[in-house]
């Protein structure tokens, strides 16, 4: 891959190894100190992957990885330690400013494995914060009767009884570009223009609010989860995982989606449930609307493969 990998370690001779190790499948750089290492990405980067031990002179590894997040925060963030350190390494992943921590020593194959892993993870930050950039560029449309059809759901109509659109709003404000472990899913009822213009307003109701019902389940109990548009639920949840690991949580959740059974005019009527949906990270976002321009434009490229 052509994307580069900064190491930093205050022993020459680990980083040595580091290169002669990594040399065939990686494009790698080395610091011998936290010091050294921001100069480098301010001089060089953006680096793709940071990989940094735990214990220099001066200023730790976690305390280095925490500058890199705000000098470069698409930059994956790994930690290297010993046995000693373990507790100090988990503080650091749980407080949200590590991608993931490594054991020293740690032999070529888990190290390879790892650093493929943060590339990926690169890879998808880019590609959002690309999609943002082409989104704002393009001129905002959204007719009257669009805007209406979000709001409405704050007036208590919804057969869902879910919370709508000025409640979402409210939960996040404080969480965008600060919270690591938000993410925000974007669930589409794509069937249910169809179940209202076959068998009416209220079975669209009673379908919709099976959806949001099975959605429920389906999610941990401290999820929250808003009525946003006429056939769209947001979700705002809280994980310790990456984002890959988090549409694949929800890719399994929206399969299970069963069949539902209708009740019209007297008669059992049995149609599918098909939910598809997009997740986001709230950290990667400062304003509400860029966010939702974001999903917006992943939406538009979706069309074209008939997914959300």
């Amino acid at each position: 891959m052509s994307e580069r990998i900064l190491f930093v370690d205050d022993e020459p001779f680990v980083l040595d190894g580091y290169k002669r190790l990594l040399r065939d499948s990686f494009s790698v750089d080395t610091a011998s100190s936290g010091e050294i290492g921001l100069a480098m990405i301010q001089r060089n980067g953006p680096y793709a992957v940071v990989v940094s031990d735990m214990r220099m002179p001066g200023m730790s590894g976690a305390e280095f990885l925490t500058q890199v997040r705000q000098k470069s925060p698409e930059s994956v963030r790994m930690l290297l330690t010993g046995h000693a350190d373990l507790n100090m390494a988990i503080d650091a992943v749980n407080q949200g400013s590590i991608f993931r921590f490594l054991t020293k020593p740690c032999d070529k194959e888990e190290l390879a494995k790892a650093l493929h892993l943060g590339l990926v993870e690169y890879q998808i930050a880019i590609e959002q914060k690309e999609l943002l950039r082409k989104a704002k560029l393009i001129e905002r449309t959204a007719t009257d009767e669009q805007a209406a059809d979000v709001c409405q759901w704050d007036n208590g109509e919804s057969s869902t009884g879910l919370p709508g659109p000025s409640q979402a709003r409210s939960l996040l404000a404080p969480l965008l570009r600060v919270d690591l472990k938000c993410y925000v899913a974007l669930f589409k009822i794509t069937m249910l223009q169809t179940v209202e213009q076959r068998y009416g307003e209220e079975a669209a109701g009673d379908y919709l609010n099976y959806a949001a019902q099975f959605l429920i389940q389906g999610l941990r109990p401290d999820d929250r989860l808003f009525h946003w548009g006429r056939d769209v639920l947001m979700a705002v949840v809280h994980r310790q995982i990456s984002l890959g690991a988090l549409r694949m949580e929800m890719d399994r959740l929206t399969l299970c989606s069963r069949e539902y059974v209708m009740q019209v005019n007297g008669k059992r009527i049995m149609t599918a449930c098909p939910i598809s949906f997009d997740v986001l990270p709230a950290s990667q976002f400062s304003a509400f609307d860029d966010m939702m321009t974001a999903f917006g434009a992943r939406a538009g490229q979706a069309e074209l493969t008939g997914s959300f």
